[in-house]
Formats: C-alpha cells, sequence, structure tokens
C-alpha cells in the first residue's frame, strides 16, 4: 500500500480499537510481519494476554504507521531469520529532499571515521559481514579501490547506505534497521529546529 492508496482508506469508518486482524488486513501486511511489528513494538499496541484476539491497537497508531511506511518501508520489515523466505522486496529511490537528508545523516554519523574504510570498518559500522561487504563491491553496488586489499572512500560509502540497494536488503541488520528509526528521529528534529529558526 503506497501514500495515496492509505489515504483511500476511509478512516471516519476504520473503529478506534483494531485487532491484530483488522490491523493487518487494513495495510494489507502479512499476518507474520504484523506480529513482528506488535510484538517488537514498532507498532504500539496493548496485549490482553488472551489466546485469542489479545492485541488491541489504537487507529492513530496505525495511521501513524501508514505514513511512515509509505516513505521507509524498509524499516518496517522483519529483522534476519523472521521470515523462512528470502524474497526480495522492491523499493523506490526516495524524494530528493529525504535522500539529501538522509546523505547528511550518515555523514553525522560517520565523522569519527578516516575518509577511506576498510572491509572490516565498514563490517563494523552497517553489522553486516565482511564476506557481505565485500560482494557489494565486487557488484560495484559499493565502489572501492583495490589495492591488494579494498579501501572504501567514506562518500562512496555513505552513496552506497543511501542506494536502493542497501535500501532493498531483505533481512536488515539491527544496525541497518537501528540507522532507519535514528533518522526518522534525527529528521523530525531537523525540522523542528528549522521551523523554529523561520520563526526567530
Amino acid at each position: 500500500m503506497n501514500a495515496n492508496q492509505s489515504q483511500l482508506i476511509k478512516w471516519d469508518e476504520v473503529p478506534e480499537i483494531l485487532s491484530k486482524e483488522q490491523f493487518y488486513k487494513l495495510c494489507h501486511i502479512s499476518k507474520s510481519t504484523a506480529l513482528h511489528l506488535l510484538q517488537s513494538g514498532i507498532v504500539p499496541c496493548v496485549n490482553s494476554g488472551m489466546k485469542t484476539r489479545c492485541y488491541q491497537i489504537k487507529k492513530e497508531d496505525v495511521q501513524e504507521y501508514l505514513s511512515k511506511r509509505a516513505i521507509f518501508p524498509e524499516a518496517y520489515s522483519a529483522p534476519s531469520g523472521w521470515y523462512c523466505s528470502n524474497n526480495k522486496k522492491s523499493y523506490k529511490r526516495v524524494p530528493p529532499k529525504i535522500s539529501e537528508d538522509m546523505a547528511a545523516f550518515y555523514t553525522e554519523k560517520l565523522q569519527n571515521y578516516p575518509d577511506v574504510l576498510s572491509v572490516a570498518q565498514v563490517s563494523k559500522f552497517t553489522g553486516y559481514q565482511k564476506s557481505t561487504v565485500t560482494r557489494w563491491c565486487k557488484l560495484k553496488y559499493l565502489k572501492a579501490y583495490s589495492l591488494e586489499r579494498l579501501y572504501i572512500p567514506k562518500a562512496f560509502l555513505i552513496e552506497f547506505l543511501n542506494s536502493v540497494h542497501f535500501r532493498a536488503i531483505n533481512q536488515k541488520t539491527k544496525k541497518h534497521i537501528s540507522f532507519l528509526f535514528e533518522f526518522l528521529k534525527w529528521r523530525k528534529t531537523q525540522q523542528k529546529e528549522q521551523l523554529e529558526l523561520q520563526n526567530q
């Protein structure tokens, strides 16, 4: 469901409190994805402890979830091992302003790293195995220089972190997922600060 489809929902007809079944049907997601979102606390809910219909989700929290998911669907993907299948999802390029903000976010996160990183350093930063980082380089998703070893300029790493290839990784590491939610908070803070400056 994209942003336009979300706007087509007749929210006046949606109950103030939804069950898990109503939640996943309304959002067009699987039962497994719904369970991950609720159990992880990504989508707030109340668990009554009952065997059936134990989850209660506020309509306003569902609306917020759909709004944020329209921009960053990958932030709501289940972590590695949650699903049995390895089906890739298709992600489009984010709007230019968001892409610009994301580059600024990662630039800030990498400020204490050297201008040129090793495979091990990129692995540590992203949470992915060194073999995975090497594969990104060999496939030329992540630009690097090969001088006996692979060396990744920070500018190329930031470009990759902001790319469709990185965003489209289905089974994300905890660090990857953490970055996505940190970015949402970071961007909200930046927008608030900019608004305060404009009102001065």
